[in-house]
């Protein structure tokens, strides 16, 4: 039997989830003008107090089932990561009034921050994208300070909570050897080295209007839009498709009560799409703003991927398994589901889109780009945060970045792309198990396994274990071994030769 303590502390802990994500949902959607994010921590400022996390961890010592130690120690990474925040608060929101208040000029005209961010993706000429990026440069630097003051304070936190640095303290927070997924991430950057340079060149070229060597960072968002291949891909197109892959499992998402998908068109609605858990597994919500192209695909199958999960977890898990979990588990359905779209025979069948070689060839040299930048940019965060980098992490975070993704980037935004908690490890080690996973539908229900009522239970048992496993735990409990990279590489270069 759960202690007083814990009973009221997991109680306490789905009532925040819930009014978090509930209130997340209703200002993306455009129903409310503000977020209520500051009061609501306050509010439950005790579930990551200190106390609090000194209760966890004597109960922790005292668990017997390995459930129950499972879940403990998710509680108490979960508690200590916002400790970290909550000291931080004040300078989070600081900066992100800042840079959302923000403006440039531009061509004569001022403009807002955000909207250069839009432009710069959907800017063809890559000498106007090269000046659009110098001055959101100066946005950057004026923030540089706040960013430096708030790592420090990070640092400083992840010590008071007993570890040598905030690396470490994630490492035994979440058990992930960080140092030995760097290595394997090494190998993986060197077999993928010389395609990928080669490829890359080529399309950029022709995609980007911009030489390998006269690339920059700034190029990158437009040569991502995939902007010549819209039509294949129209808005009206995207809510049948993703119907029919989900029947195809078995799964009928216009009779899922507790999944619903808003796709109404109101002012202030952001574009972007998200999904929000608001009472697992009874009320999740996708939002999504249908639009022509292959990115509004992508990001509503993935975003849908993710939902999935949250609406078939079992509602007798402990709430921090419904909520909570390995961020790798949690990334890898949705990558699984936008995957779709590297399917010739998906593309083919959902979308009678045939022709589509050089498509898929584009997509996969895009793929190999993201996880080679993802790469370097864990490398990059393991050094800054075991303190190795002083003085020196904008040359480094430029040294990494060019030498992975074969352009030039410079230190300009070395501390804003640094994400909390290294979440970049488990952007990688999801893209690993979803290749494996794949590659294990396939085998077991078919080439197009998204049309096998087997395949959508097979699925269905996964997600019914919501955050309760890690990814590599889940991967050998089906039978996949280890997470391979080695693996991973192969896949990317046989796609770059298809």
């Amino acid at each position: 039997m759960p202690s007083n303590f814990l009973t009221e502390h997991r109680q306490r802990f789905t009532e925040f989830q819930s009014q978090f994500n509930l209130d997340q949902y209703l200002f993306y959607a455009g129903q409310k003008a503000r977020l209520e994010t500051s009061s609501l921590e306050s509010e439950f400022s005790d579930l990551c107090s200190l106390s609090t996390i000194t209760e966890l961890r004597q109960e922790s010592e005292a668990a017997s089932r390995e459930t129950d130690r499972a879940s403990l120690k998710l509680l108490i990474a979960i508690a200590c990561h916002a400790q970290i925040n909550s000291k931080v608060r004040d300078l989070t929101q600081e900066i992100a009034e800042d840079e959302a208040h923000a403006s440039i000029v531009w061509e004569g005209e001022t403009i807002s921050f955000q909207t250069s961010a839009t432009l710069l993706q959907n800017e063809p000429n890559p000498i106007r994208r090269h000046d659009l990026a110098v001055r959101r440069a100066e946005v950057f630097k004026a923030l540089q300070d706040l960013r430096a003051e708030r790592l420090e304070k990070v640092h400083e936190k992840a010590k008071e909570l007993g570890a040598e640095n905030y690396q470490t303290l994630y490492h035994n927070l979440r058990g992930i050897d960080y140092e030995k997924l760097a290595t394997q991430l090494q190998s993986f950057l060197t077999q993928t080295e010389s395609r990928f340079s080669s490829t890359l060149s080529t399309s950029l070229l022709r995609e980007a209007h911009v030489t390998l060597n006269e690339a920059m960072q700034a190029d990158i968002p437009f040569f991502r839009q995939l902007a010549r291949f819209t039509k294949f891909f129209p808005a009206w197109q995207l809510k049948p498709a993703h119907r029919e892959t989900f029947s195809g499992l078995g799964i009928l998402t216009y009779q899922q009560s507790n999944l619903v998908i808003d796709d109404e068109q109101r002012p202030g609605k952001h574009v972007k799409g998200f999904h929000f858990p608001i009472r697992v597994p009874d009320e999740i919500k996708v939002l999504v703003t249908p639009q022509d192209g292959a990115r509004s695909y992508s990001s509503f199958l993935h975003e849908n991927g993710h939902a999935q999960q949250f609406a078939w977890t079992s509602r007798h898990l402990y709430p921090e398994f419904q909520y909570g979990g390995d961020g790798a588990v949690r990334e890898v359905f949705g990558l699984l589901f936008a995957g779709l779209l590297s399917d010739p025979r998906w593309l083919g069948d959902l979308l009678s889109y045939h022709e589509s070689e050089e498509f898929l060839h584009l997509l996969a040299v895009q793929k190999l780009l993201l996880l080679r930048r993802f790469a370097a940019r864990l490398m990059y965060e393991i050094e800054l945060h075991k303190g190795q980098l002083a003085g020196a992490a904008g040359t480094r975070y430029a040294e990494l970045l060019t030498d992975a993704v074969r352009v030039r980037y410079d230190e300009t935004e070395h501390l804003r792309d640094v994400e909390d908690g290294l979440v970049v490890a488990d952007l990688l080690r999801a893209a690993a198990f979803e290749a494996q996973l794949r590659e294990q539908l396939k085998t077991k229900f078919g080439s197009r396994w998204w049309t096998s009522r087997k395949a959508g239970d097979y699925l269905i048992d996964l997600w019914n274990t919501g955050g309760r496993y890690q990814a590599e735990e889940m991967a050998k409990m089906i039978d996949l071994g280890e997470l391979s990279f080695d693996w991973l590489a192969e896949e990317c270069l046989a796609n770059l030769q298809a």
